[in-house]
């Protein structure tokens, strides 16, 4: 009796933890606790160094009421965007603590009010020159645009050269013909023509790099930058050249009136004194002058002419001071002191402009100093970026984020490539303005600023490539 007791016992403690492994719930069992859905999805690439992770899962034991979030073992829970409820997570990162391109270990702690828990991990890989799928307007890839492109500018070619060829079957059309009455918008070869290149070099370049592993770090800005010299070289060389060409013509056209007036005084009329005045005429205005002399040779009234040649200068001020001078003349009266008097005028404005211009090298001095200064703080902040991993901002998140863990306490190594290339970009935006405010500044339109973000932009590429290569 005695020792069938004891074997009864014996059975109870060997059999209590079988019993409980196959209890409901007890460790061993499959969690209640299961992930539907993750992005990115596991074994994905992503160019995104700062991707937004989403979980949705779903839960028969309870309904969940914590989850954390980890990647490199590093807890993102609770930064700014974190989204947290029963059946879903979103988890942002944030730019200071961008990842560093490769792959990437991903981990999702989930609780619920009954104890369950489950840790589902995964990986992706972060490569910033992959292209951008699963999105329609990225759908097709810049090949294959280029292609189409292509196709379409092929047709269309083919198209136009078709309709040229009945025009010259039907009207006789001859494009010197054309020419010579709609001549080519000087915006077309400066802009337009550069712009379309500008975006055909983009696709190209876009497809390559997407396309072609280990490339540079800088190489998708390279190509963005390349564009823009494409896109903006001619147009601002044009712009510059048109100023210089416009006060040159505004200094001439005013000695112009002098030598006008005096002309008048000696008793020829205003038509004879251009006739006269274009034949010893030798500095800008020489052929304006000419133009102007055979306008009037064939009949044409002064005022007709005087207009036509200001038109053609395109200097507002040249404009204005011909429009008075035609006036003065289709009145009557004393025309020869309303010349001279119109002609000291715009020889004062012109040296006005001239001594404001000389004025403003100083200013433009300082913002150049100004940029250069910021470009070296951003370089001594790229060297001492190692060093930012110490910094402790555990006392601004751990109150307000309990959920954190202890690795949140404090800023991991930041990416230095990815910290290169965001200043890198940085410091090209502002270059691009800081161009923009010169030209506004001095001349009073952007356009005229430029040259001046180009040459800010080429030097600061070569500055990046040589420090940072």
């Amino acid at each position: 009796m005695r020792s069938a007791l004891l074997l009864a016992i014996v059975l109870v403690l060997a059999l209590a933890p079988l019993s409980a492994a196959l209890a409901p719930g007890a460790a061993g069992q499959p969690s209640p606790i299961g992930v539907i859905d993750v992005s990115p999805a596991p074994g994905s690439v992503t160019p995104s160094t700062t991707p937004t992770l989403y979980v949705t899962y779903s839960d028969s034991g309870g309904d969940i009421n914590y989850a954390a979030v980890y990647i490199n073992q590093i807890n993102f829970t609770g930064f700014t965007g974190y989204e947290f409820t029963s059946t879903s997570v979103t988890c942002p990162v944030p730019s200071i603590l961008a990842l560093k391109p490769g792959l990437q270990n991903a981990s999702l702690v989930l609780g619920d009010g009954s104890g369950n828990s489950l840790n589902y991990t995964w990986n992706f890989t972060v490569n910033p020159n992959a292209s951008i799928s699963g999105q329609p307007i990225f759908s097709i890839s810049a090949g294959k645009l280029l292609l189409y492109i292509g196709i379409a500018t092929a047709v269309a070619g083919a198209t136009f050269f078709a309709y040229i060829a009945y025009l010259k079957q039907t009207t006789r059309f001859a494009f010197r013909k054309y020419f010579a009455t709609h001549p080519i918008q000087r915006s077309y070869l400066v802009l337009y023509i550069p712009c379309a290149a500008a975006f055909l070099f983009l696709l190209v370049g876009l497809s390559y790099v997407t396309g072609t592993p280990n490339l540079p770090a800088y190489s998708l800005d390279l190509v963005f930058i390349g564009a823009i010299f494409i896109a903006l070289t001619a147009f601002g060389i044009d712009a510059r050249t048109q100023l210089a060409r416009n006060r040159a013509y505004e200094r001439a056209f005013a000695q112009f009136l002098f030598e006008m007036s005096d002309a008048m005084r000696g008793g020829l009329d205003p038509a004879k004194a251009i006739t006269e005045l274009a034949k010893t005429q030798t500095n800008i205005l020489q052929r304006p002058l000419r133009v102007a002399s055979d306008g009037i040779r064939i009949g044409r009234p002064f005022e007709a002419v005087l207009r036509d040649m200001a038109r053609g200068l395109k200097s507002p001020l040249i404009s204005r001071y011909a429009d008075l001078i035609a006036e003065a003349t289709t009145v009557g009266g004393e025309t020869a002191v309303v010349i001279h008097r119109a002609a000291k005028d715009m020889d004062d404005f012109v040296k006005i402009e001239e001594e404001r211009s000389a004025q403003l090298t100083l200013p433009v001095a300082v913002i150049y100093i100004a940029f250069a200064v910021l470009v070296a703080v951003l370089v001594a902040l790229l060297y001492i970026a190692p060093d930012l991993g110490t910094l402790n901002i555990g006392f601004l998140t751990s109150a307000a984020n309990p959920l954190k863990g202890p690795t949140a306490s404090s800023v991991p190594t930041l990416a230095l490539s990815t910290l290169h290339e965001r200043f890198f970009e940085l410091t090209i935006i502002n270059s691009l303005g800081t161009g923009a405010i010169i030209g506004a500044f001095t001349e009073g339109r952007a356009r005229y600023g430029i040259v001046h973000s180009l040459g800010l932009v080429a030097a600061t590429t070569v500055l990046f490539l040589f420090i940072f290569p």
